[in-house]
């Protein structure tokens, strides 16, 4: 049987990138279908800021975007930075648009209703693919069990696991929820009129490379009945109608996929607690009182819940991870066990009855 320091389980981005980070270990990457497919092999792989009031998030958001740029450009891999102008949806945004803008942070210049930021650009996916080499197998993972001080993976044995698995559930983790928002990205020729050298964001993003104009949006949650067609892309089109004048299309491209997205649309990264021992030594954090330890499931970690913006979030979040493991490192608002504290105090005398009753 054979053992590794780390497994990897999910090849998306953030799967793929927690591998290369890690690769001075012994790690194996395992997904069932491929390196960067389902919601990776769909996404627009778009780069640009978030604009709003102060806020953690978008701060978040914006340093990630800045370390992405540089991850991706010191392996040579193609950004194509040419600018993003976001755009306001309507008259309501507007006005927001008018509040975000005293509390801008990176370097911008206002183009009409608009905000421009040099920072803008996308990444092909079938280049990250071919860029970013790790060890894989693509294979099903039908077995995660602790066995002494090693979790077993299918016939597999390692020291630690990380779960990278979007919004597919594997082991049930009852304080984190993952909710899938159907995402897709469309490819057109045709004949269209607009400025269409830099990028744009609306309801949509919008890009032209060479002559095909690549549509990308992530529009419509827990719709898991959602698959690729012709009438979602055409959907998609009309928004980015709003931006570019299309005159004529033909459509060239379609896929379509689930991002992973958390409650409070922060990543969700670190070491996974140990629900049952942390409530049955402080059973008074159902009630609000907050833990004076939280016990952890040794070895298991997870790196999830990256939304629309996977591979814009997803270096910070593995470089964030490795320093965690490594070096303790705090994680600061992506840590798992915020969202553990809130669920703590909805769901967790439901959690401990529900327990008791089992035993008996």
């Amino acid at each position: 049987m054979k053992h590794f320091d780390f497994i990897i389980i999910g090849g998306g981005i953030a799967g793929l990138l927690s591998a290369y980070l890690l690769k001075e270990f012994n790690i194996l990457l395992i997904d069932k279908k491929g390196i960067l497919e389902g919601a990776s092999r769909a996404a627009g792989a778009f780069l640009f800021p978030k604009i709003s009031k102060k806020s953690s998030y978008t701060d978040f958001i914006n340093k990630a975007i800045i370390e992405s740029f540089s991850f991706y450009e010191n392996l040579n891999i193609n950004t194509h930075k040419k600018g993003v102008l976001l755009l306001p949806r309507d008259d309501k945004d507007l006005e927001k648009f008018k509040e975000y803008e005293k509390h801008i942070k990176l370097p911008f210049e206002k183009i009409g209703n608009g905000f421009f930021f040099k920072d803008g650009g996308f990444i092909e996916v079938d280049e990250v693919r071919r860029k970013i080499q790790v060890p894989f197998l693509k294979e099903e993972v039908k077995i995660i069990k602790k066995e002494g001080k090693f979790w077993r993976v299918n016939d597999k044995l390692s020291r630690n696991i990380i779960l990278a698995t979007g919004y597919e559930k594997l082991i049930d983790i009852p304080y984190i929820n993952i909710r899938p928002i159907w995402g897709e990205r469309i490819e057109i020729s045709g004949e269209w009129e607009g400025n269409l050298e830099i990028f744009y964001h609306k309801n949509c993003s919008v890009a032209q490379i060479d002559n095909i104009l690549r549509i990308g949006a992530t529009h419509k949650r827990n719709c898991l009945e959602c698959k690729e067609n012709e009438q979602e892309a055409i959907e998609l089109i009309q928004k980015a109608k709003e931006i570019v004048n299309i005159k004529k299309y033909k459509i060239e491209n379609i896929k379509g996929g689930f991002r992973a997205a958390s409650i409070d649309y922060f990543p969700i990264v670190g070491k996974i607690i140990d629900v049952k021992e942390t409530l049955r030594l402080q059973p008074k954090i159902v009630k609000g009182e907050l833990p004076k330890e939280i016990r952890y499931i040794e070895g298991m970690y997870i790196i999830n819940g990256m939304g629309g913006r996977g591979f814009s979030n997803a270096f910070l979040c593995a470089k964030m991870l490795k320093n965690y493991i490594l070096n303790n490192e705090n994680l600061g608002k992506i840590d798992t066990k915020r969202l553990f504290i809130k669920w703590a105090r909805k769901e967790g005398e439901k959690f401990l009855r529900e327990l008791k009753e089992n035993k008996c």
